[in-house]
């Protein structure tokens, strides 16, 4: 480095009043601490960022339409298969969360070419959540009708039951969300 290199004092391009000593890998334009976003290569600028995430978001509005029937449906068919198999455990409730997950994940996936979004992850487990949380509401509606004509006893069996349709739906998103995150960016 120069003595010339060292005089010249770098200022953030979105922050002048700001001293730098960090510059975006891809663009070379000098950012502050605020401006910097930290990736696996390095430091970049917010709009590289977003331009490189674009390439990464590539869902169309169709494969919304696609995703949330699908995602919901399956879904539904887990927590109905919770209370049908009258094996409602937590084993039962882990093993259909995850399996199922996966399963929406594959399917969604396939029907829309592997396009992606965040838009499309939240949406896809969020149906899956809804549609679980269908065949639930009957056993929430008898533990509501026994918590007000104080039949407690009975009511215990009831929240037990909901328990175990909650966990399968917290197990279903989460795996959900986790199989179709893919790669992002973000900021530290």
């Amino acid at each position: 480095m120069t003595q010339e290199d060292q005089d010249v004092i770098l200022t953030c391009t979105k922050h002048p009043n700001r001293e730098t000593l960090i510059c975006c890998n891809r663009c070379d334009q000098p950012i502050c601490l605020d401006c910097a976003v930290s990736t696996p290569t390095g430091y970049r600028c917010k709009d590289c960022v977003k331009e490189q995430q674009k390439r990464f978001n590539s869902s169309l509005s169709r494969d919304y339409l696609i995703a949330a029937p699908a995602a919901f449906l399956l879904g539904a068919i887990g927590s109905f298969l919770l209370y049908q198999l009258n094996f409602s455990s937590l084993i039962t409730a882990i093993l259909l969360g995850i399996g199922l997950g996966t399963v929406i994940v594959r399917l969604v996936r396939y029907l829309t070419g592997k396009r992606r979004s965040k838009t499309l992850n939240k949406l896809t487990a969020t149906a899956a959540g809804l549609g679980g949380a269908v065949p639930i509401l009957r056993y929430l509606l008898i533990f509501f009708k026994m918590l007000f004509t104080g039949n407690y006893g009975v009511m215990i069996g009831y929240s037990i039951s909901v328990g175990w349709g909650v966990l399968y739906i917290v197990i279903l998103c989460s795996t959900i969300l986790t199989n179709m995150r893919g790669f992002s960016i973000q900021k530290r």
